[in-house]
């Protein structure tokens, strides 16, 4: 469900590439610019240069197929000043490319025009970081009333439709498929082996139900491989507070408002409201299933430290190959198995076996 306030957002956006394509667009017809394409990216920060459009627009540099670039001002290409001083003072130049900024009277074909791009530059970073600050603030004054500040609810759970900005409920299609998962763990299954039994019970993954549900792409979804799931999947699940019915806001943190990598915050920062919806797990299981995960630990199958443990990769796709032996395999013989394989299957690496005097 969408809210109003949502679509004037949208709509706001929308008219905002659209006004900006018509700038660009007289702009190239009125200056004899031909043979030109629009490209934008829609959602993406301008301190990130990973945006597809703009890897679009390096892919076409790089070919050769570029002679100008055009954009509305500086902001517009990135926010982050050494990126964009980067590309603006040596990458162009480099390919015979005519770099303009409209609103800020930038054209590299004219010397002077360029004298005081690098305090442009400057200035829209310092407006992203500045945008960043009041964000950041504005999550921890809603996260601290114990509303939820995630934009998407974990899955085996949906947003309440009477109540879509604070509360949540169990999703049908997938609360099922939680359950599962903490069963098999108090059964004594890990991680590794939950993930293979989804695999074989052909369930779709968070990453491909969310996108075929609402269309919409999370980071790492692959939609060729729909119910492939991986251990780091499931041991989130099992770590997840949520489905206990509470709610922990801030549990993440970005590097910086330059670097997205998310990062968990101590225990101490994160703030736990309990109670605040259905729970999909009791706390008898819930107990279980911690308790089993604290002490399992991997048996240790040979007396001695092989001496090439932690330097042998796979050819195939780059991950440790682990030493196994059987018992009647004498100690001189290392036989190898690739990591990926062992845990994912060969749809993930088509090497399996590597034996070593």
């Amino acid at each position: 469900m969408i809210c109003n306030r949502d679509i004037k957002t949208r709509v706001r956006k929308e008219l905002g590439i659209q006004n900006q394509r018509l700038l660009l667009e007289k702009y190239a017809a009125n200056h004899g610019f031909g043979n030109t394409r629009f490209i934008s990216d829609d959602g993406y920060t301008g301190t990130n240069f990973n945006r597809p459009g703009w890897q679009e627009v390096m892919e076409l540099v790089e070919s050769n197929q570029v002679s100008t670039i055009i954009v509305k001002d500086m902001s517009r290409l990135g926010r982050e000043y050494l990126q964009v001083g980067q590309y603006t003072e040596l990458i162009f130049p480099s390919y015979g490319i005519r770099f303009i900024a409209i609103n800020d009277g930038v054209d590299s074909l004219y010397e002077t025009t360029n004298d005081f791009t690098p305090f442009r530059n400057i200035i829209n970073e310092f407006y992203a970081k500045d945008c960043s600050k009041k964000g950041r603030t504005s999550a921890r004054v809603k996260a601290e009333t114990g509303a939820r500040i995630a934009s998407r609810p974990c899955y085996g759970y949906m947003k309440d439709p009477d109540d879509p900005k604070r509360h949540i409920v169990p999703d049908e299609e997938t609360a099922w498929v939680v359950k599962h998962i903490f069963a098999l763990c108090a059964q004594g299954s890990g991680p590794a082996q939950i993930a293979k039994q989804l695999k074989r019970e052909q369930i779709v993954n968070p990453s491909n139900h969310y996108y075929r549900k609402y269309g919409k792409a999370m980071t790492g979804l692959d939609t060729s491989r729909p119910y492939r799931w991986t251990s780091a999947t499931v041991a989130s699940i099992l770590e997840n507070e949520t489905y206990l019915g509470h709610t922990i806001n801030l549990r993440y943190t970005t590097i910086s408002y330059k670097n997205k990598q998310r990062i968990m915050r101590p225990e101490s920062e994160q703030l736990r409201f309990e109670n605040t919806h259905e729970p999909l797990v009791d706390k008898q299981t819930w107990e279980i299933v911690q308790d089993i995960r604290k002490h399992k630990r991997r048996k240790a199958k040979f007396a001695e430290q092989n001496m090439l443990s932690g330097l042998v990769y796979c050819a195939d796709c780059g991950s440790t190959m682990r030493l196994h032996r059987s018992h009647t395999m004498d100690a001189v013989n290392n036989n190898f198995m690739c990591s990926t394989y062992k845990k994912k299957g060969k749809d993930s690496c088509g090497i399996t076996e590597s034996n070593v005097t």
